[in-house]
Order: structure tokens, then C-alpha cells, then sequence
């Protein structure tokens, strides 16, 4: 096997990993081994193409988290597991017709403490969690 198989297997490797959730560190890191992997298709020196190959991590690993990270798996800015404040959702239905309430983005199953009837498009109050399901008042 040439360099360059190692450095696309690398990037591969990297790339899948990226799958697990490490907030596109290993996806960065992806990219790099296949700029390393450019440099020995070039046949420079290996000393040169991890040169190439850590220069390429140390500037796509901070850029690609800061322009990324909104697309990262989870921006919430509160802990809804085990949380003693109130917090307001809206009520709608999702595609398979069922009503779910909305907060932060997410949407979670709802079921009403007090027993009233719930209508999409109402604003509710959660006031705890029944496992996956929101309580609202």
C-alpha cells in the first residue's frame, strides 16, 4: 500500500467517527488527513506530509467548531431532565397527527396534569417529565 492509502483510511476512520458526536473534532480531523493524504499523493517527504497534516488540523479543528456548531446535535441551554423551574412550550401536531408540545426547539409527547382538553397552536406551561412525555398544566 502507497502513503496515500493510509491517510484516505485515516480520514475515513476519522470521518465515521465524527458519527459518534465529537462536535466535528474528528470530522476536522478528517479533512486534514486528506490534506495530508493530497501531500503524498505529491510524493513530498512523510515528515512533510505530517507537517502538512497537523498545520491543516490546527486551523480546520477551531473554524469548523465555530461555524459548525449550530449544527451539532444539541444547543439547549437548559437541562430539562430533573429541572425545577417552569418552562412554556406551544402545542402542535406533528406529521403522523399526534400533538406534541415544542420547547426549545424539541418536541416532546404531552399529557395534560389537570385533565383539560389540549389544542394545537396553545401556548402550555411544562411543569415536569414523565419519562419522554412532558406534563404541562
Amino acid at each position: 500500500m502507497e502513503p496515500w492509502h493510509f491517510w484516505l483510511l485515516a480520514a475515513l476512520f476519522l470521518m465515521i467517527l465524527e458519527l459518534l458526536g465529537t462536535g466535528f473534532f474528528a470530522f476536522a480531523l478528517g479533512l486534514a488527513a486528506l490534506i495530508g493524504m493530497f501531500a503524498a499523493l505529491f510524493n513530498v517527504p512523510s515528515s512533510v506530509q505530517w507537517l502538512v497534516f497537523a498545520l491543516a488540523a490546527a486551523v480546520l479543528a477551531p473554524w469548523l467548531r465555530k461555524t459548525l456548531r449550530h449544527w451539532a446535535p444539541s444547543r439547549r441551554r437548559s437541562a430539562l431532565a430533573g429541572e425545577n423551574r417552569e418552562l412554556e412550550g406551544l402545542l402542535l401536531l406533528d406529521q403522523n397527527g399526534q400533538l406534541k408540545v415544542k420547547i426549545e426547539n424539541d418536541t416532546y409527547f404531552v399529557r395534560s396534569n389537570s385533565g383539560r382538553e389540549l389544542t394545537p397552536g396553545n401556548r402550555v406551561t411544562v411543569t415536569g417529565f414523565d419519562g419522554i412525555t412532558a406534563l404541562v398544566d
